[in-house]
């Protein structure tokens, strides 16, 4: 067996009796946190996207029959709602399931009654009222944009974009939902 060196402790390889530094631990404990981290981690195609917002409980659960489409946006971002919204109900109508997640988390309490009323008026698809904005942030939004995911109907996501509504990006929506209607 080998002799650790000035400043090493000889608890490391057993098979070959190398000693191991300060420094391979630093790294080796460093590794080990950091697959901790990773094992915790979900990633959004590998879990079903399910959720409950209250007032009037809207839960969404997987599978469903159709493929839903989710449009996110806060009050910065929803103007670049109907450029998505408008092209998909042309193209799809009722056989996708298309619905809005607004993220209010800066609305004050005392407000959600209006807020609540205004979109009712003026809002002719369904909009969800995230008003913690904890639905918004498990989907990864970025705030003062607007958010399209596609979600398959077993629940996972299958393709997210985020801004603007534009020929090439309405294409990829259009493909993947396309995609996801064959697939049965």
């Amino acid at each position: 067996m080998k002799r650790a060196a000035p400043g090493t402790r000889n608890f490391g390889n057993r098979a070959t009796g190398d000693p191991v530094t300060p420094l391979a631990m630093r790294i080796r404990r460093h590794f080990l946190l950091l697959a901790a981290m990773l094992s915790t981690i979900r990633f959004a195609t590998a879990v079903p996207v399910q959720f409950t917002l209250s007032g009037r409980a809207l839960v969404v659960k997987y599978p469903r029959a159709k493929v839903s489409v989710f449009v996110v946006a806060d009050q910065k971002g929803a103007s670049a709602i109907s450029g998505w919204i408008s092209p998909l109900y042309a193209r799809y109508e009722k056989r996708i399931e298309i619905a809005g997640i607004a993220a209010l988390p800066s609305i004050p309490t005392a407000f959600h009654g209006v807020f609540r009323r205004e979109f009712k008026k003026r809002v002719t698809y369904p909009v969800m009222l995230d008003w913690k904005g904890e639905v918004a942030r498990s989907l990864g939004y970025e705030k003062q944009q607007a958010q399209l995911l596609v979600i398959a109907r077993n629940g996972e996501i299958a393709l997210t974009t985020i801004g603007s509504a534009n020929a090439p990006a309405l294409s990829e929506v259009f493909q993947a939902i396309d995609r996801l209607r064959d697939t049965r």
